[in-house]
């Protein structure tokens, strides 16, 4: 019986990763909803902050990761700092993109507020499909509250394509609760 127990304890270890809601102490809960279908886990990435991965079933050739990160307040964050955040975040990708610049998106968040550039390998164009290969990424800087903001990249084949407004769905969702007073 012991045995058995064990094994249910160790084969829903995987499980225990696979979650929507993270946890950020002081700072409160992030939560995200997934695409239907989607699953989702998270890492701890020490200082740099929890990786939350959103991952598509199937055959489907698309990934979103957000990096949540709690950030001192040295400063108030606003829509132009975060708009300049992302531009920075996005200079890496310009060169070997067909768009050859950087043009801000708004992610439409209910609670909060962020900015995205979208970019098409220009190397994939013209090239089948391959699996963990991407055509097209975005990618983004969001504001969840003053101490709490993550970065997120987008990873598809089809800027048009329903993974990716799927995808873009997903990040419109993510917020932060307070946490309980008292712990």
């Amino acid at each position: 019986m012991k045995r058995f127990v064990l094994l249910l304890a160790l084969l829903a270890l995987p499980l225990a990763v696979r979650a929507d809601k993270v946890d950020l102490g002081p700072h409160g809960t992030f939560t995200v909803t997934p695409p239907s279908g989607w699953t989702v886990s998270t890492k701890n990435a020490g200082e740099a902050g929890t990786v939350v991965s959103l991952t598509p079933p199937g055959d489907a050739n698309a990934a979103c990761v957000i990096t949540v990160s709690v950030v001192p307040v040295t400063e108030a964050v606003t829509k132009e700092k975060v708009q300049e955040e992302t531009l920075a975040v996005c200079d890496q990708f310009v060169d070997a993109s067909v768009e050859k610049k950087k043009t801000l998106r708004d992610f439409n968040m209910a609670s909060s507020y962020g900015y995205y550039c979208v970019f098409t390998d220009a190397s994939m164009v013209g090239q089948p499909a391959k699996k963990g290969e991407f055509k097209v990424i975005g990618v983004g800087v969001v504001r969840l509250q003053d101490d709490v903001m993550a970065t997120v990249g987008i990873s598809a084949d089809d800027e048009k394509g329903a993974d990716f407004a799927a995808m873009l769905a997903a990040v419109a969702t993510a917020a932060v609760a307070p946490a309980p007073h008292g712990g």
